[in-house]
């Protein structure tokens, strides 16, 4: 059977397009969106369906960002917690160390034992922090949000003031206009009034005169 006659089915089809993909030399260039439609057309499959699919495949590669993200977050916390977990070991190693030196040598008795417990209690808090860090970092992902939030309103109120400014500066600058209009409008009926007083004044004198 030649090429021309062959057929496919919908998955040969599809694993054909997979493998023609996969190829080093489609590799080396990216698809765009109307290109993959195209090529899904030519192809016989629905556009319907390559949307669904890159709406699909969006999702899935936001929640492996998330994923790392989180990973990596848990990872630096759990560092952080394992570093503070050693200095505090060592710092309280040689605290009960010296207390049990001064116990046994000077004083007598097992009183150094309540520190030893006490300090084994801190160090049990510390290492539940280093094996499950989940706490500490919705923690801190919450006083990211808050500061996150009390930026937004602080940029928020910045913005209405500048714009409560800018409106008093606008109400302030049309009352310097409205101020400057009635002036030159007394201005101007000022000088008719002139204007006319000043022809009264030549008509009566040119009646005297007659």
């Amino acid at each position: 059977m030649s090429d021309a006659q062959a057929h496919y089915t919908q998955d040969e089809i599809n694993e054909i397009i997979r493998r023609a993909l996969s190829e080093p030399a489609a590799r080396e260039r990216a698809l765009s969106h109307a290109e993959l439609i195209e090529i899904a057309a030519e192809a016989g499959i629905e556009r319907e369906a390559v949307e669904r699919a890159t709406t699909e495949l969006a999702q899935a590669r936001t929640q492996d960002q998330a994923r790392q993200v989180a990973a990596h977050e848990l990872a630096a916390e759990r560092a952080v917690q394992l570093k503070r977990f050693a200095s505090s070991a060592v710092s309280y190693s040689v605290l009960n160390v010296f207390l049990y030196f001064i116990a046994t040598r000077f004083t007598g008795g097992t009183w150094y034992v309540w520190p030893l417990l006490g300090s084994g209690a801190l160090l049990a808090l510390q290492l539940r922090h280093v094996i499950f860090p989940y706490d500490k970092v919705l923690r801190q992902r919450r006083r990211e949000e808050k500061q996150r939030e009390r930026e937004r309103r602080r940029a928020a109120r910045a913005a209405w003031k500048h714009k409560f400014i800018e409106g008093s500066d606008a109400v302030t600058q049309g009352a310097r206009e409205f101020e400057t209009a009635v002036q030159s409008g007394v201005t101007a009926l000022l000088k008719i009034a002139a204007h006319k007083l000043q022809d009264h004044v030549e008509r009566h004198e040119r009646r005297r005169d007659r």
